[in-house]
């Protein structure tokens, strides 16, 4: 290789320090010093016969001095094996040297914590006991346990998709969340959680399993697993943990999609016939007259939306022999009640344009604002649909509580509320706007579109949806028992899922599309060319 060749490989090798690296910074200034470091050996005369193989070394060294200036990364000795040198100074880069680090990162704590004093600090059996507060015979226990583990992985590569390829798994809950909003602040975005979990759903695994698989140090998995099983969405038996709820994949979501819309398709009419009794009798209620027009839509969504979504509901509850009332779910650290579900979907996937994007909906959110401008009690009840559906309604970020906030004092006139919300906030405006929640009328002053009701006259909306949602369940029970003829398999050690959850991909795209049937034959929504999210706004005042 001469030095214009070496110019070919800068992008690959580039592209490798990324891979090692995670990030650009990084990954340049180790592929910088390693073509350097070629370039000055091709000028002392170095015949290098294998380019790519001669530069990976090269490179993996560079990525390891720098790991060490991060990190003050010792050197690593284990006696255990007869054709590895006792010592490692810090220029060895041999694959055998590497391999052994790797594996002392991937013992679990109990192990790793005397291997890394005696052969790292080397101290002494009898310091390490004193150190930690065990018995000698415990400390050589723990040596021996380490060495074989290290032996028996010692040449393993036991990396999965998760380790070059990770997933996305969104959480969502049936319950009350904790006060932190666990268990969705175990996870959030976290991508390194996501993929545990993934990789402990099918079977329980050790914790150096796990890191093996995701290709991270032990050292660094533990705390990650720790958080995740105090929280509970793991569990831990023995050495192993495992995943303690249900993870959904695309084939689940799939698998009765297109059985769902023909469904709706051949029912919709029908149903609708008892939707529109129920719109009868909610726009005859006082509070209803006084909506504007514009206001009666988005209770007409709302009305809609919980009573398809409670009937198709009560006939899987009624398939899976009953729903769980809530006082029996498992309370949870901090005070939650609920039980998780996940959804695993690869990562960049466009979920906007998936086959059952139109069909999605988030189910009821009821968010209490934490400033009550007055009121005893502010809450907002929506149902998130797609923004081509009904309508998106934001619920990430702590947006219900200043949404809710905001929404009450624009009803109430007291628009002197805006100034006390940050900038940030303040630009979010015309994105309600444009959601359809708030409007400007003429003068520029903001107006709410949201329907505003007292808590008592909620409960009237609800016992309407109930009675007409059991109308529907009760007509057409039969007809939708096709749905639910395949419930996802779970792994046979997951428990405590209950049976509800099997089904639900089954039947929760019918609501929706039996929604956009009726707008389709103009059985709804016929005129409106505007977002109708389905949304209240709830008020009491005494």
């Amino acid at each position: 290789m001469n030095e214009k060749e070496l110019t070919e490989y800068a992008e690959w090798l580039l592209q490798a320090a990324v891979y090692k690296c995670g990030n650009l910074q990084d990954a340049e200034d180790i592929s910088q010093e390693t073509l350097l470091c070629a370039l000055y050996k091709i000028r002392q005369g170095l015949n290098i016969k294998d380019p790519k193989s001669w530069l990976m070394t090269v490179l993996n060294r560079k990525y390891y001095d720098m790991l060490r200036r991060k990190y003050r990364k010792p050197t690593v000795s284990i006696d255990a094996f007869d054709n590895i040198p006792d010592n490692f100074i810090e220029d060895d880069i041999s694959d055998d040297a590497e391999n052994i680090r790797h594996c002392v990162a991937n013992l679990t704590k109990i192990y790793r914590e005397v291997i890394i004093l005696h052969y790292m600090h080397g101290k002494s059996v009898k310091d390490i006991a004193q150190r930690l507060g065990i018995p000698e015979n415990t400390v050589k226990s723990r040596l021996s346990s380490g060495r074989q583990h290290i032996k028996k992985e010692f040449t393993m590569e036991n990396y999965t998709k998760q380790s070059y390829e990770p997933d996305d798994l969104w959480i969502s809950i049936s319950g009350q969340v904790g006060m932190d909003y666990e268990p969705f602040s175990l996870v959030g975005s976290d991508r390194i959680a996501m993929n545990l979990l993934i990789l402990a759903y099918d079977a329980p695994i050790t914790v150096p399993e796990l890191a093996k698989a995701i290709g991270i140090s032990t050292t660094y998995i533990e705390p990650v697993a720790e958080k995740l099983i105090s929280g509970e969405l793991m569990k831990k038996v023995g050495d192993k943990i495992y995943t303690d709820f249900i993870i959904k994949t695309e084939e689940n979501r799939l698998s009765t999609l297109s059985l769902q819309k023909s469904l709706a398709e051949r029912l919709c009419s029908d149903i609708w016939s008892v939707i529109d009794k129920g719109l009868n009798e909610l726009r005859q209620q006082d509070f209803y007259k006084q909506h504007s027009n514009i206001q009666a839509i988005k209770s007409d969504s709302f009305f809609v939306m919980k009573t398809l979504i409670q009937s198709i509901n009560s006939m899987r509850d009624e398939i899976c022999g009953g729903s769980l009332p809530f006082e029996q779910y498992p309370d949870r650290p901090n005070g939650g009640k609920w039980f998780a579900m996940g959804s695993r979907y690869p990562h960049g996937y466009d979920y906007d344009n998936s086959p059952y994007a139109l069909y999605n909906w988030s189910g009821e959110a009821c968010c209490d604002t934490l400033d009550k401008l007055g009121a005893k009690r502010i809450t907002i009840c929506s149902f998130d649909t797609d923004k081509r559906a009904l309508g998106h309604i934001p619920h990430e970020g702590g947006d219900e509580e200043y949404l809710g906030r905001l929404m009450y004092a624009v009803h109430i006139g007291r628009h002197e509320q805006l100034d006390m919300l940050d900038q940030k906030k303040l630009d979010r405006i015309d994105e309600f706007i444009g959601l359809g929640l708030f409007e400007r009328d003429d003068s520029g002053e903001l107006k709410l579109t949201v329907p505003v009701i007292s808590m008592q006259d909620r409960w009237t909306v609800y016992k309407l949806c109930e009675k007409y949602a059991n109308t529907i369940t009760q007509k057409y029970r039969g007809e939708c028992a096709e749905l639910f003829r395949h419930p996802i398999q779970l792994p046979k050690h997951l428990k405590s899922v209950p049976k509800w959850q099997t089904q639900m991909d089954n039947c929760c795209f019918f609501p929706m599309a039996v929604i956009m049937q009726a707008k389709k034959k103009g059985l709804f929504l016929k005129d409106c060319d505007s977002p109708a999210p389905a949304i209240m706004l709830c008020v009491e005042t005494e």
